[in-house]
């Protein structure tokens, strides 16, 4: 079995490697592609692959290459997890939003649709590669932001394509520690928009949602994006599903947006600012040629337990027995509040011939779906602005958005989003 990995620089690849070694696959290729101004980080980590497989005791062969269709002929399996205009765009993507009064957050804010119009190109490029040349492949979506992108390959009709995301894995372990249980003995049932889901949990079959809220766990997500926020005491406890931390930038849209201007403003800067300290570290690391497993440094970086998500598709998509997963995938009727041609996160059970979202036994919540519905619409109007270069629809698609206050600031942060995307973005007409 062969497959590619797109954007095989990152920092986060040993991350990936590591599940690749461990996972009951006939795994005998990994390609890593990388641009030519990611060569130097991709031999690294591919010196830091090869010391794995040695310790590992498992015979694959990494390919390193700059030649993305070759690295995707045959293959079984393509993983993006590539980053347009890298960490530096990113800053970019955190810093000019905050001056028009926005968060910049770059997934689910309008760094997030910065982001997606640098990637959502390229990612059609890469799915019809992927069509011409791996036809039966699947293409694994890790690439920023998640949701939005899958959404944008499956409206071009590439559907052989899912959309990946680690937060679920990391909700469930969180929930079984704090339980001092097994992380088997979780079930979590999810629903709503990558970085954007609320989440029912399970214990032993008794549903422990309301018990997990009051243990603070959600209000320690909020410290994190904005330690001064001041919810309502019974905020959390009240809200009858789990949040995924993101919707805090929604929940608490002032007290989110002075944290990030503080940062931004600080000697440390923004968190692409922070990550690319982290990473100069972590490759320092990868360099060492006594290190021959993920270091524990890797934790800094984010994106726990990615390798556990991709690995369990891949297996998942080759077996006969159906697995349930929480995936980005069309939505056809499981979350009935949303279009059937939506892209959602929702539990699914998949197996070799496909995947396919399990219908939710409730409504989603009110508040919950008020915040989806209005970014949904925000998501189907950047796919169209970057597939078809409209500005019409990429100014639509900032107005839609529910952080960004009317239609001045939407109007200012696409002509600074534009300017600074000028390398980047299909021209807007």
């Amino acid at each position: 079995m062969k497959i590619a990995v797109i954007g095989a620089g990152s920092s986060y690849t040993p991350e990936l490697i590591e599940g690749v070694l461990k996972a009951p696959l006939p795994i005998e290729e990994v390609w890593l592609v990388d641009l030519p101004e990611g060569r130097e980080r991709v031999e690294t980590i591919a010196g830091l692959s090869v010391r794995m497989a040695r310790k590992a005791g498992r015979n694959v062969r990494f390919v390193t290459t700059e030649n993305r269709p070759e690295a995707i002929e045959g293959a079984a399996f393509v993983l993006n997890q590539f980053r347009v205009g890298l960490l530096r765009m990113r800053e970019l993507d955190e810093r000019l939003p905050l001056r028009h009064g926005v968060v910049g957050q770059e997934t689910t804010g309008p760094g997030g649709f910065a982001n997606a119009m640098r990637t959502i190109p390229v990612v059609r490029e890469i799915a019809e590669e992927v069509e011409r040349r791996a036809p039966s492949a699947w293409l694994l979506n890790f690439t920023n932001p998640a949701g939005l992108v899958t959404q944008a390959l499956l409206d071009l009709g590439h559907h052989r394509a899912v959309g990946l995301c680690n937060i679920p894995r990391i909700t469930e372990r969180m929930v079984a520690a704090g339980a001092g249980v097994p992380q088997e003995a979780v079930r979590i049932t999810v629903f709503g928009l990558n970085h954007l889901t609320g989440t029912r949990i399970s214990i032993g079959g008794e549903d422990v949602t309301e018990q997990v809220l009051r243990m603070g766990a959600a209000e320690a997500e909020l410290r994190k994006a904005a330690p001064e926020a001041k919810p309502p005491g019974d905020f959390f406890p009240s809200l009858g599903f789990f949040p995924n931390p993101y919707l805090n930038y929604f929940f608490f849209p002032r007290a989110t947006y002075r944290h990030a201007l503080e940062a931004a403003l600080s000697p440390e800067g923004t968190r692409a600012q922070r990550v690319q300290a982290i990473e100069a570290a972590l490759f320092a690391r990868y360099r060492q040629e006594d290190l021959d497993e993920k270091p524990p440094e890797l934790q800094q970086r984010g994106g726990a337990f990615y390798s556990e998500v991709a690995i369990d598709a891949m297996v998942a998509l080759s077996g006969d027995v159906p697995r349930s997963l929480v995936l980005n995938v069309e939505n056809n009727g499981a979350i009935p509040e949303l279009p059937a041609h939506a892209v959602v996160e929702r539990n699914a059970l998949v197996d070799r011939t496909g995947i396919r979202p399990v219908p939710c036994e409730e409504p989603m919540p009110h508040l919950l779906d008020a915040v989806v519905q209005a970014v949904k619409e925000y998501e189907f109007l950047t796919v169209q602005a970057a597939l078809e270069g409209s500005r019409k629809k990429a100014r639509e698609a900032l107005l839609a958005h529910p952080l960004v206050p009317g239609a001045e600031a939407a109007q200012g942060l696409l002509d600074d989003l534009a300017a600074a995307n000028a390398e980047f973005w299909p021209t807007l007409r």
